[in-house]
């Protein structure tokens, strides 16, 4: 016997925001944000395209909201670890890289293939220097203060640290890690989360970075 289809309308089984924003994340995140429309969002999460506005009332909303879910707890998470360098007569260039790449690498490891899904939409975001992550950046507190911070307080490091070179450095690194899936970066993610041995290499790679004369 056919099951009764469902009739359309306000889905009652999910939580229907949550699904907007799982749904969005994975259609962003392999096909790209310019391509992807609010009626395809809403149809391959199953609900009527009225639901999506009600929750999400513009495409920008949406795209926000999908970029800040995973975004501010992170950031929050390099907020913290940067602030803890400050004041240190001991920092090292390794410590300024792990500040950073660690929430991160913990966001990547507790939900690979969404994560990297949404670290694909950031680049993409940040490479434009769109409003959505420079507004993130200077949240509560400026995470580009922050780090610019401890970058001068470790010996050796200098003015062109803190200028262009940090900034190659960082997008680099980020970079590597949205393209953990890809063949050309040997795959380093999997159903567990990042192999240990990649980020170690990524770490020295970036770290060897920021030192180099």
């Amino acid at each position: 016997m056919n099951a009764t289809p469902r009739r359309r309308g306000p889905r009652v089984d999910v939580d229907v925001r949550e699904a907007l924003l799982d749904t969005a994340e994975e259609l962003f995140g392999t096909a790209g944000v310019e391509v992807v429309s609010l009626r395809a969002v809403a149809r391959a999460a199953g609900v009527a395209p009225a639901a999506l506005t009600h929750h999400f009332p513009s495409k920008r909303a949406l795209v926000e909201a999908v970029v800040l879910r995973r975004a501010r707890p992170v950031g929050d998470g390099v907020r913290s670890r940067l602030g803890a360098l400050l004041g240190r007569g001991d920092l090292t260039a390794r410590d300024l890289v792990d500040a950073v790449l660690v929430p991160f690498v913990a966001e990547l490891d507790r939900e690979p293939v969404r994560a990297v899904r949404w670290m694909k939409i950031l680049v993409t975001l940040a490479l434009n220097e769109d409003e959505i992550v420079m507004k993130e950046l200077v949240h509560d507190v400026d995470v580009t203060a922050l780090f610019q911070g401890a970058v001068a307080a470790v010996p050796g490091l200098g003015d062109a640290v803190v200028g262009q070179r940090a900034g190659i450095a960082m997008f680099s690194m980020l970079t590597a890690l949205a393209g953990a899936d890809l063949g050309g970066y040997g795959r380093p993610i999997g159903p567990d989360g990042l192999d240990p041995a990649y980020v170690e290499q990524l770490a020295v790679f970036t770290s060897g970075g920021l030192e180099a004369r």
